[in-house]
C-alpha cells in the first residue's frame, strides 16, 4: 500500500498525534465485526429460534430487544478501541477520547507479541512493549505497556521488527 493510501486511512484522531514528515508504516485498527459479537448474536438467535419452535412460533419476532445492548456495546467498542500506527519513529496507540500512548522505536528495548492457540487463530493477540524511560531512573529499569486484544497482533510485529531494523541501518549510516 502507498504512503498516500495508508494517510487517508489514519483516522483522524490519530492523524494529529503525527510529526511533520512522520510517515506511516502500518495501521492497526479495531476490526468491524468483533467475533465476540458475532457468537453472542448468533448464539442468542440459536436460542430464540429453538425457544420459539418448542413453545410458541410468534416469539422470534421479540429476538430483537436481546439485540439491541450488543448493538449499543459494538458502538462502544468502535469507538473506544485504539489505532495503533508504526511510523518511521514510533508507536503510537490513540483511541478516541483517551490519553495517546507514544513509544519511540531508539528506547524501545524488547517487544513480545503473545497469542494462544484461539488467537493467533483468530488473528488477535497481546503485545507486550518494554521500554527505556526518558529519565535516568537506574540500571535495569524499564517501562512496561501492554496492548491487548490487538487484531491482526502479528503484522503488527512483524513490522515493529522491520522499523527497529530499518531505525538501525539509519543509526548504522550515519555512523559510517
Amino acid at each position: 500500500m502507498s504512503a498516500q493510501a495508508m494517510a487517508r486511512k489514519v483516522p483522524a484522531h490519530a492523524a494529529r498525534l503525527l510529526a511533520p514528515g512522520e510517515s506511516v508504516r502500518h495501521l492497526v485498527r479495531p476490526r468491524a465485526v468483533p467475533l465476540r459479537m458475532l457468537l453472542t448474536l448468533g448464539t442468542i438467535f440459536v436460542a430464540l429460534a429453538a425457544f420459539s419452535a418448542v413453545v410458541e412460533p410468534g416469539f422470534i419476532r421479540l429476538g430483537v430487544l436481546p439485540a439491541l445492548p450488543l448493538v449499543g456495546g459494538y458502538a462502544a467498542h468502535m469507538v473506544h478501541s485504539p489505532a495503533i500506527l508504526v511510523t518511521d519513529r514510533r508507536i503510537v496507540s490513540a483511541a478516541r477520547w483517551q490519553r495517546p500512548l507514544s513509544v519511540d522505536l531508539e528506547r524501545l528495548a524488547a517487544f513480545k507479541v503473545q497469542q494462544g492457540a484461539l488467537e493467533r487463530r483468530l488473528g488477535y493477540g497481546t503485545v507486550f512493549l518494554l521500554v527505556q524511560p526518558p529519565e535516568d531512573l537506574g540500571e535495569g529499569v524499564f517501562l512496561s505497556f501492554e496492548l491487548a486484544r490487538i487484531p491482526d497482533a502479528e503484522s503488527l510485529g512483524t513490522a515493529v521488527s522491520a522499523a527497529l531494523a530499518d531505525l538501525r541501518v539509519v543509526r548504522d549510516g550515519d555512523r559510517a
